[in-house]
């Protein structure tokens, strides 16, 4: 028997190595070489080929953990005063605002909640809610900012040279809150390492944050 597993091995790992890339395996393939790999061991570390031992312990922890989400089915369900405890206790020990404690539950599994109930809880609490950077506009980051963001372009413009009519490549740079625009020296031809030049000169400037 062990020289028939020895041969299958040998010919397993000579038919592995003919096809190139990664074998993708159904839900039933893998629940066959789990059934059958949990009698093997440890042992199965020197036969399986098809994927990496790694990948196939990984499989067995995989199927621990869905066996233990079914032996709970109750999982994720709260009375309201428990929610309401559960809210109360997000909201002071880290300062969330709605959205980001609606997905504190759903990372417990919690998902008959919504954003007014929360609202209400808090409010009836007396508890401010942070603000919810997940759900900031880029408008209202903008107004926050606008006095250190710098927006930044190019324009070109002809210029004669002794060479004739040329292109002259400018870079500028505009703060959003002041409108105050900065005009580099221009450049017949700019590249990265030019840009990144132009970009530290404008840093390096008193008054720019």
């Amino acid at each position: 028997m062990a020289k028939y597993a020895e041969y299958l091995k040998a010919e397993n790992q000579i038919l592995r190595a003919r096809i190139p890339g990664q074998i993708h395996t159904t839900a039933n393939e893998r629940q066959k070489l789990i059934k059958l790999g949990k009698g093997i061991g440890r042992a199965v570390e020197e036969l399986i080929t098809i994927v990496t031992p790694t990948t196939f312990f990984r499989w067995l922890r995989d199927e621990k953990g869905s066996k233990s989400k079914t032996k709970n089915p109750k999982i994720g369900q709260r009375k309201p005063r428990e929610l309401r405890e559960l809210v109360i206790e997000i909201a002071k020990t880290t300062g969330f605002g709605y959205t980001r404690i609606i997905g504190e539950f759903r990372k417990l599994g919690i998902k008959n909640i919504s954003q007014q109930t929360v609202r209400n809880i808090l409010k009836e609490a007396e508890i401010q809610p942070g603000p919810d950077r997940t759900s900031d506009s880029r408008t209202e980051f903008l107004n926050r900012h606008c006095e250190t963001l710098w927006a930044s372009d190019f324009f070109s413009v002809k210029s004669m040279t002794a060479r004739g009519l040329r292109d002259l490549y400018v870079m500028v740079f505009l703060n959003l809150q002041t409108r105050e625009p900065i005009l580099t020296e221009s450049a017949y031809r700019p590249n990265s390492a030019w840009a990144a030049s132009k970009r530290r000169s404008l840093l390096s400037r008193p008054g720019i944050v």
